[in-house]
């Protein structure tokens, strides 16, 4: 199997717990990279690495908040210290909630940036700095298709997005000189954890399927697919990129 230039690469993935994150590390693992992963919930992280059954070689992880700049910190130095480099960071902790902009306080504005646009300025900050001094290296920022477009009750969601898609283009321009590729993924709507509770709201689920041209909702197979593209050798010449997988949503 061709292994895109991925074996024994280093690959930090956040919110790796569930959902795009967790499926990310599944196939980067059939890839043969050597994985650092990081949730808030450890028992996710416990099943995630029995489902991988690799050994400590292939395979660290640690429980914490994403959000947080002193575990950030030391979550990333020890990455360092047991591999000695990293080569792919996935950015891909994430919150969201639905709720009218009136109706939002500070405090939930505040959160969901955070952790949306926090968790990605924090690693791509120290993880950044790590690649400028090997002078190279993949960065994949997981943004939405609601960062590109904009949905109703979605305003904070939307806008830290939006923000995520700014910051990588930036970060594009600035790290070309050091060989690190920076881009970003904006998914449509797709099978998370969410998608059970997302289907009671009948009206908006069928609405969501209806809106999209191939008529279901993504997998994410389909993003960490994305990402397996622009962590390997084949995306060597793209940069600041906005990568979208929607099913064709955002071709309207």
């Amino acid at each position: 199997m061709n292994d895109f230039g991925l074996e024994g690469k280093v690959i930090i993935i956040t919110g790796a717990g569930k959902g795009i994150g967790y499926d990310t590390a599944i196939t980067f693992a059939r890839y043969g990279c050597r994985l650092a992963v990081i949730s808030k919930s450890l028992d996710d992280l416990k099943i995630l690495r029995n489902n991988i059954n690799l050994n400590d070689d292939y395979f660290y992880y640690m429980d914490g908040d994403a959000s947080d700049e002193k575990i950030v910190k030391k979550f990333v130095q020890s990455v360092i210290e047991k591999y000695g480099r990293i080569d792919i960071l996935v950015n891909n902790a994430g919150m969201r909630f639905r709720k009218r902009f009136i109706d939002i306080n500070y405090k939930e504005w505040q959160t969901v940036m955070n952790v949306n646009l926090g968790s990605t300025f924090l690693f791509c900050k120290e993880v950044g700095n790590h690649m400028i001094q090997q002078k190279s290296g993949k960065i994949i920022n997981m943004a939405s298709i609601v960062g590109t477009l904009g949905l109703p009750e979605l305003t904070g969601y939307g806008a830290s997005k939006g923000a995520i898609i700014s910051l990588t283009k930036s970060l594009a321009l600035e790290w070309a000189e050091y060989n690190i590729n920076v881009n970003v993924i904006a998914p449509g709507f797709c099978q998370t954890s969410y998608t059970e509770n997302f289907k009671q709201k009948k009206d908006l689920y069928n609405f969501t399927i209806d809106r999209t041209p191939l008529k279901r909702w993504g997998k994410a197979k389909d993003i960490s697919n994305a990402c397996l593209y622009l962590a390997s050798d084949l995306s060597e010449y793209v940069i600041g990129e906005v990568l979208s997988v929607d099913g064709g949503w955002s071709a309207w």
